[in-house]
């Protein structure tokens, strides 16, 4: 499928929604019907046109050689109360958008992505019934509201494989909290965690390392997605260097597969990898013979009453030929 220019994509769409609005760099020269197309939501406190989001939206559309990076604006943002409302509320005009863009291109894996509430509302439109969604990849997943609600609700319902980009010290995704909830979900799933990063993966200067910049850790972490993604299309959509180690993808002990991968193209993208570690991370139950358990007070009891009786059935007791036992005892006058 050949690419079309950055404004001829541009227009196109605007037609549909004047809300739409596309990366310049979206679009890739070298993108092929493998490459996927990626609808990216922003963040309660900034529309798609902030730093923020242009940032990731290209670095999205490199690491992924996505053949377009789709952004837009939820309607609250041009309103007169710029508050953002409830999640929930938001879900029908992003479904809108990304059916849009999945008719336009149908035959390329629509990748669902977000910032923050963005990424929650991903979830939500993943789970809708009309819409096949290959993956769905969460900047900073607001796990826990500020009133200290756990948002887990959108994540227990996928069946969607679901990506994590957090940050350590993000005080909305508490990682140890994550890793519970990563652990009762249905789908695969994966974690990239950006060490010292908070909400929005800043980094103090004093938690860089030496020769590490914000630039290069989000780089990293965008090509940790494109692997992610290229783990669960069963294609490569990035030239992955030789050193590179693939992901972790974990699920539950069931092993429930998304509705649109079916068990013979995972096992062909290293399912079969994937599912050993799976079962080699399953906690093992140690088996302890009978013999080998310490008896108890009741036991030793029963054992030295059986000892015992079983002495006296002998003979303890002979005279005149005669034999004393319990069942017959010998009277002696």
């Amino acid at each position: 499928m050949d690419s079309k220019s950055p404004t001829t994509t541009e227009n196109e769409l605007e037609q549909h929604d004047p809300m739409i609005k596309t990366a310049e760099t979206s679009s890739v020269k070298c993108s092929d019907r493998f490459s996927p197309v990626v609808v990216f939501a922003h963040g309660s406190g900034g529309p798609s046109t902030s730093e923020w989001m242009i940032r990731w939206r290209n670095l999205l559309a490199t690491a992924l050689n996505a053949v377009e990076v789709v952004t837009f604006d939820y309607p609250y943002i041009h309103g007169a109360r710029k508050a953002a409302p409830k999640p929930e509320t938001l879900v029908g005009f992003h479904s809108d958008i990304v059916r849009k863009v999945a008719a336009k291109y149908p035959e390329h894996p629509l990748i669902l992505a977000g910032k923050s509430m963005g990424s929650r509302v991903s979830c939500m439109v993943a789970a809708e019934k009309d819409i096949v969604a290959s993956a769905v990849v969460c900047l900073g997943y607001p796990l826990k509201g500020r009133t200290g609600v756990i948002h887990k609700a959108p994540l227990l319902q996928l069946t969607v494989p679901i990506m994590f980009v957090q940050g350590s010290n993000d005080f909305h995704c508490p990682l140890q909290l994550l890793e519970v909830v990563m652990s009762k979900l249905k789908a695969l799933n994966a974690l990239h965690v950006i060490q010292h990063g908070d909400h929005s993966f800043q980094i103090s200067e004093k938690n860089l390392k030496c020769g590490m910049t914000r630039e290069k850790t989000e780089e990293c972490a965008a090509a940790a997605v494109a692997e992610f993604v290229s783990q669960i299309t069963s294609e490569t959509v990035i030239n992955r260097p030789r050193d590179t180690t693939r992901l972790f993808l974990r699920a539950s002990p069931k092993f429930i597969l998304p509705r649109h991968v079916s068990r013979k193209e995972t096992l062909t993208a290293g399912g079969e990898q994937n599912s050993q570690r799976i079962e080699s991370h399953q906690p093992k139950v140690k088996k302890i013979s009978s013999a080998k358990q310490k008896p108890t007070q009741n036991a030793r009891k029963r054992k030295s009453e059986r000892i015992l009786k079983n002495k006296l059935k002998k003979c303890v007791y002979v005279k005149d030929g005669r034999g004393s036992t319990v069942d017959n005892p010998l009277n002696l006058d």
